[in-house]
């Protein structure tokens, strides 16, 4: 056999750099013809109708290849705080476009100034670019600023780890499936504020890590992991998450206990709150929506 190809090498040869060239020709074409602001245009208002947000920016242009380059960019939703991101990159997958399937690598910075922090990849797969599914989505998350996300209600903190999920349709009113899927984040250097305590009180809560890890199956998430620890002492926990949209109306069952430290004992006095013994297990249930959770022992 390898002397059978060595002895017509030569004549397949000259074939075979004209389709190499054809190839080349052909992917550079589509490259340099690709009509880019129409799939922009395309890709943002597939997300605004598949999900209900709100996508601008400040301007736009053509990466290298087949990719499509936003800055200064703001999501919003009329029933969230509006984030904004620094940087967002696109690169469509070319053999699943000249296919009509969709693969689609995401790459944000929250803050352009910060490149090594504050930065999110994924990865979007999809039968179709009306996004309606299936649907599978996969990335992680790298030292972001959830000061800038999650307001008012973290003040200071970073946020790194991963996710992945599958959705077989877009949830409707009639179907609200929202597929299956895991969590797996860690904070750091967190601070939680506005953490109600009765008669209108609220607490903060400094800790120095804070790891959460979600499986999510339909509309039920299951906590598989909660625990944290810091100056004002450790918590861990379990329970369930029943999503529900909007996001604010998701019903919270959750069991947390609660070690106090000296730093909770400081906060605590000013507010009226009952001393507890430092270093005893203290348990109590978060239940009610997202929106206004209410603690109950």
């Amino acid at each position: 056999m390898m002397a059978w190809l060595g002895k017509n090498l030569a004549a397949w040869k000259e074939p075979l750099l004209w389709i190499g060239g054809g190839v080349v020709m052909f992917v550079l074409c589509l490259v340099l013809t690709f009509p880019y602001s129409a799939l922009q245009s395309r890709l943002i208002g597939e997300l605004q109708r598949a999900t209900g947000v709100e996508v601008q920016a400040a301007q736009w242009s053509v990466g290298f290849p087949l990719a499509l380059e936003w800055s200064q960019i703001t999501v919003s939703k009329p029933e969230w705080p509006p984030i904004r991101l620094g940087e967002l990159r696109a690169q469509i997958g070319l053999l699943k476009a000249m296919t009509g399937d969709v693969m689609i690598d995401l790459a944000a910075q929250i803050d352009p100034r910060s490149p090594s922090q504050g930065n999110m990849i994924a990865t979007v797969t999809a039968s179709s670019w009306s996004l309606t599914g299936p649907l599978e989505l996969s990335g992680k998350l790298k030292q972001v600023d959830l000061s800038k996300l999650v307001q008012p209600y973290i003040s200071r903190g970073t946020l790194s780890g991963d996710f992945r999920h599958r959705l077989d349709q877009l949830p409707t009113p009639a179907a609200p499936s929202i597929g299956e899927g895991t969590v797996n984040m860690t904070a750091t250097d967190l601070s939680l504020d506005q953490i109600p305590v009765g008669n209108g009180r609220t607490l903060s809560l400094a800790l120095n890590t804070l790891s959460l890890g979600l499986l999510c199956r339909e509309q039920l998430c299951t906590v598989t992991e909660l625990k944290g620890d810091g100056p004002d002492g450790s918590l861990s926990g379990d329970g369930t998450i029943t999503i529900q949209m909007p996001i604010q109306q998701s019903q919270l069952a959750l069991a947390l206990t609660v070690v106090p430290g000296p730093g909770f004992a400081a906060k605590a006095a000013p507010l009226g709150i009952h001393p507890l013994p430092l270093g005893t297990p203290f348990t109590f249930k978060v239940q009610g929506i997202l929106a206004q959770a209410r603690l109950a022992l």
